[in-house]
């Protein structure tokens, strides 16, 4: 799957400094459960990621699979989502992170930045 680079401009020169080389993104949409569902596996280079819930019930997220009310960040209903990236929280952006929703399937949008290797051929 090829990954578009993000557009050029001033944004795109901040990040790649920000993070130390350039950038891309991408963007997935899985569907969480009432069972804990892998919304995303973990990628070491991956520098930031945002979650949006997109269902009409609430959301937990968290890096272990036994995410729930007790184990989990709350996504609420229908636009709750959650932030991240490696200068602020340090590995969290690169982990798995699992996701169970609570009273019926949700869709989760899932968009992560993810830090280019020139030399990994991941362009």
């Amino acid at each position: 799957m090829s990954i578009p680079l993000v557009h050029e401009g001033a944004a795109r020169e901040y990040a790649a400094r920000l993070f130390g080389g350039p950038i891309t993104e991408n963007e997935t949409n899985p569907t969480c459960l009432t069972t804990a569902t892998v919304l995303i596996d973990g990628n070491g280079d991956r520098v930031a990621l945002v979650m949006v819930n997109q269902g009409a019930n609430p959301v937990y997220v968290a890096t272990a699979s036994n995410v729930g009310s007790t184990n989990g960040i709350l996504l609420a209903a229908s636009g709750g989502s959650v932030t991240m990236d490696v200068t602020r929280d340090f590995t969290l952006p690169s982990r798995r992170w699992y996701g169970l929703a609570t009273g019926g399937t949700s869709a989760v949008y899932v968009l992560e930045v993810i830090r280019v290797s020139l030399g990994s051929g991941k362009m």
